[in-house]
């Protein structure tokens, strides 16, 4: 499978830097409910990663049930895979913030800008309906940090997507501010894939766990967890990704009652 890619930037509020959107669209055509959406946070370091894998896993979709998708890379315009701006755009404001001392020393950059971030993913899924896609699936990944953001997508619009695949999120964030907000939610549409590394830190396989467990209640929500003792923080990506996307993309649950 082959791509046309569409490059778009968008000014990012706190630098004059800027969010560098790429959407790779598949060359062959479209199936009569359109192309599947797969939006990717944190695009430098994963975007081209998600195309190899759909592309591999797309080759027999009969057997995995992943199908030819628009990739949609949510990056920066910069070399950096992982730059400090993101820590605006995935965190949730605050009136105080409690955080761990980061390894370097250095303080941590500036937060706060998740609300902000939301409004720009509603413009560039206004940008990604110009094509043809399927407007009942709607994936969308975060690992870490941007995987705190999908947690706070569920709690203020979780109807924005209609398969969340939340990859070690840090929930430990400012004392698990947004994990006592998504234990809050009552009900939910949507299916869910969760995975989290077993490593003695910041909990996060025990707030990950915590939060699978309460979603996976709703009777709306199709809902997997994943873990290993083999996986780390960063290894827990790729490990994922094929078992993710088969899951989600063979989720019905969402797209029913949407």
């Amino acid at each position: 499978m082959s791509y046309t890619y569409v490059m778009k930037t968008m000014r990012h509020p706190l630098s004059q830097s800027a969010y560098r959107i790429t959407l790779a669209i598949p060359k062959e055509k479209a199936p009569k409910e359109g192309y599947p959406v797969l939006y990717v946070l944190d695009g430098n370091a994963y975007g081209e990663l998600f195309e190899q894998v759909v592309t591999l896993q797309s080759r027999r979709p009969e057997r995995t049930g992943v199908s030819p998708s628009v990739i949609v890379s949510i990056g920066y315009n910069e070399e950096d895979v992982f730059p400090p701006l993101r820590v605006y755009d995935f965190t949730p404001k605050s009136e105080t913030l409690s955080l761990p001392e980061l390894p370097s020393g250095k303080p941590w950059p500036i937060s706060g800008g998740a609300e902000f971030f939301l409004d720009l993913l509603k413009e560039v899924k206004e940008m990604v309906r110009r094509n043809d896609v399927n407007e009942k699936q709607q994936l969308i990944f975060g690992h870490s940090l941007g995987g705190l953001f999908l947690v706070q997508t569920l709690v203020k619009e979780p109807q924005l997507f209609s398969h969340y695949y939340i990859c070690s999120p840090s929930l430990w964030w400012n004392q698990e501010q947004v994990l006592q907000e998504a234990l809050r939610i009552s009900q939910l549409e949507c299916a869910i894939f969760i995975a989290a590394e077993q490593e003695q830190k910041h909990q996060m396989y025990e707030n990950a766990r915590c939060l699978f467990q309460h979603l996976d209640s709703f009777p709306l929500v199709s809902a997997q967890f994943y873990t290993s003792p083999d996986e780390n923080h960063m290894s827990i990506v790729p490990t994922t990704i094929s078992q993710a996307l088969r899951f989600l993309m063979n989720s019905h649950q969402a797209e029913e009652h949407l």
